[in-house]
């Protein structure tokens, strides 16, 4: 026998009865408004909003036109005025340029030709390879450093947050016009540096000891974040390290202009190191005319004693140095 449904059970039925109606009712009437009298209406405001995305759009795409022509128009300018600005401020001075694992090669050239047009001579081009900071390759930096260091005949300090060879590059390469460390010497220490496979050298010019020293650096990227953020402040140190040994250093790189999708900065590295920012100077735009200035700029001031942060990031203390000097 069929228990016929009665009290509770027969409202529950019933509200889910209503329920399941209002929803189909709410839909069919939407569909009629939408099909009749709100069809006009709602195709109008659809035409009127999609007029309206692309006026605005076809306007925001000539501002950005406007504006890459005006920076485009701006950097020409600079770039024709350094010749002008720039001309003669490093005579007398000889820089080593560094050019660190992921550095741009248009980069490393442009800097090269700003220094070389501010006169000065460029005394020795190196590459710092991978195996500079690898922890895999401890064992052999260690014994490349004992050996640079019995061809040195010294043993340079090693920084602090560095390593040995840091300041056994340092002492093989830049120093003070009174540096009297032989060129048989310094070869002879760089060369036990290139055979580990620590660094790649142009030594034509390494008769000459460099007063300055440029690093141009690019993202550390390809290990883990640990690994590369490890990586960079290792770098960071051998920028110091150069910085120390010399007149004076600037480390360069273009995270200011474009951006860091992938990897860590050396340049933010070394500015968030209160010891290495009080000494070493940094551009983040070195891509653009103003960076290449600045560079110049910076290692006027280090000559001077003076220290700045300088680019378009966001810890740059200032967008480029002031020119003294007349």
């Amino acid at each position: 026998m069929v228990r016929p449904v009665r009290g509770p059970e027969l409202i529950d039925f019933r509200y889910h009865l209503v329920s399941i109606v209002s929803i189909f009712l709410a839909l069919a009437v939407g569909i009629a408004l939408g099909a009749g009298p709100l069809k006009g209406q709602l195709g109008d405001q659809l035409e009127s909003q999609i007029k309206s995305l692309t006026t605005e759009k076809s306007t925001l795409n000539g501002q950005l036109s406007d504006a890459r022509r005006a920076a485009d128009a701006r950097d020409s300018f600079i770039a024709a005025e350094n010749k002008q600005l720039l001309a003669g401020r490093l005579g007398g001075a000889t820089v080593a340029v560094f050019v660190l694992p992921g550095a741009d090669g248009g980069l490393v050239k442009s800097t090269t030709q700003t220094l070389t047009g501010a006169g000065a001579k460029i005394g020795a081009t190196v590459s710092i390879r991978s195996g500079w900071t690898d922890p895999s390759n401890a064992a052999r930096r260690s014994a490349a450093a004992d050996t640079a260091s019995k061809a040195l005949g010294r043993t340079p300090d090693t920084p602090a947050g560095g390593q040995p060879v840091d300041g056994l590059l340092s002492a093989a390469l830049v120093g003070s016009a009174e540096d009297t460390t032989g060129l048989d010497r310094r070869s002879a220490a760089l060369t036990a540096l290139a055979d580990a496979k620590l660094l790649s050298a142009d030594t034509d010019r390494l008769t000459l000891v460099s007063t300055y020293a440029v690093v141009i650096a690019g993202p550390v990227a390809g290990g883990s974040k640990d690994g590369n953020v490890a990586a960079a402040k290792e770098y960071a140190a051998l920028a110091a390290a150069l910085d120390a040994a010399c007149n004076g250093a600037v480390l360069a790189s273009n995270v200011g202009v474009d951006g860091l999708p992938d990897g860590v900065s050396v340049v933010s590295t070394a500015r968030a190191d209160r010891v290495i920012s009080s000494a070493l100077s940094t551009v983040d735009d070195a891509g653009l005319a103003m960076g290449q200035a600045s560079i110049v700029r910076a290692l006027l001031e280090q000559l001077r004693g003076d220290v700045g942060q300088y680019g378009l990031a966001a810890d740059a203390g200032q967008p480029f140095p002031l020119l003294q000097g007349g």
